[in-house]
């Protein structure tokens, strides 16, 4: 075999690892991943995965930096149109996001066993600033034109997450009660989120910009 076949060779066997790992974390979290089963999936020798990555941790970050490159890329575009209203790219965001959500569950599934980890060593700090940070220009651009309540990044980002985690896991979770009306519809629940949303951050119409608005319309 040529070094160009194996540097081929490495590299695939690098990318197993890391989409295998991340099913499993999403599945198991990082606690409950383990490595002998890892190797399994991929089909190598559980000491073959240190020649890749050095350890747990390492793979650990690995992932998700792959992870979050791969969502901010997604997401990005969706952010930067100076040509829309702060209120209309919170619907684009938001669609962007749920379609988004939809597509890599895995995404949510590991994020859900990162928050529970709380200040656990394990927890990715620091490697989804950029996509929180267009968050937080939508919602300051917002404020600045007058049209959102000053609301905390935080208070959006549990909504979103929360809501988002919450009815992904729904199918899974076996109480018939959260089941009755669930259809798992993404743009039925993409409308339900912006309408939370909405509710959330967008200041009321003033009374008078109200029926301005209806003479305007005749």
């Amino acid at each position: 075999m040529t070094q160009q076949r194996k540097t081929g060779a490495r590299g695939e066997t690098r990318a197993r690892i890391l989409d295998a790992a991340r099913a499993l974390f999403a599945r198991d979290g990082y606690a409950g991943m383990r490595l002998d089963k890892l190797a399994e999936v991929v089909g190598i020798r559980r000491p073959s995965l240190f020649y890749y990555f050095k350890d747990k941790p390492t793979l650990y970050r690995e992932v998700w930096a792959q992870a979050i490159a791969e969502q901010d890329a997604f997401l990005a575009p969706h952010f930067e149109r100076a040509d829309l209203t702060p209120e209309v790219l919170l619907d684009i965001a938001a669609d962007a996001w749920v379609d988004y959500a939809f597509e890599h569950r895995d995404f949510v599934y590991m994020s859900l066993f990162a928050v529970a980890a709380g200040r656990a060593e394990d927890f990715p700090r620091g490697m989804s600033v950029a996509t929180l940070h267009r968050w937080q220009q939508l919602l300051d651009c917002g404020v600045e034109r007058g049209v959102f309540n000053p609301v905390p990044l935080a208070d959006c980002m549990a909504l979103i997450g929360g809501m988002t985690s919450f009815y992904l896991t729904i199918p899974d979770n076996g109480i018939p009660v959260l089941m009755r009306g669930y259809d798992g519809d993404r743009t039925r629940f993409a409308g339900r989120l912006k309408q939370l949303l909405r509710a959330l951050i967008l200041l009321p119409t003033p009374p008078s910009a109200q029926l301005l608005a209806l003479k305007g319309g005749r």
